[in-house]
């Protein structure tokens, strides 16, 4: 059987199907950082804007919500404990919400890479 390959830099659009799935996911993964911050949660989060970046997503919104991120881990390795302050919150899920209406700009190709990318290096790095 034949396997059709794509022109290398060629972009796939993301079905509707995916955007709905992939945005469900992110909301998600805002949410429970904000209502269970744990680093696990934390960590979720963190992936899936990687994930977006490597993706070639260019948006603010990544820049706000890892500005958001960084300020939680800050305060993790001063305080030792993950929490989530309102102003925070706040700034979590205005970024989820303009990264949303973004999500069917990325290529499905792009994307596919990118979690297998991000996924490795979480890999080697947690070893």
């Amino acid at each position: 059987m034949h396997k059709r390959a794509f022109q290398k830099g060629a972009r796939i659009p993301m079905t509707a199907e995916t955007y709905s799935r992939l945005a469900l996911q992110l909301r998600m993964a805002g949410e429970a950082l904000i209502t269970h911050p744990t680093p696990d949660t934390y960590n979720q989060l963190t992936k899936m804007l990687a994930t977006l970046v490597r993706a070639k997503m260019d948006s603010p919104a990544i820049d706000d919500a890892n500005k958001a991120l960084s300020d939680i881990c800050d305060r993790f390795e001063e305080e030792g404990r993950i929490y989530v302050t309102d102003d925070e919150a706040v700034r979590i899920r205005q970024a989820v919400a303009r990264l949303d209406s973004q999500l069917p700009n990325v290529a499905v190709n792009h994307f596919r890479q990118a979690v297998v990318e991000v996924e490795v290096f979480c890999a080697s790095v947690g070893a």
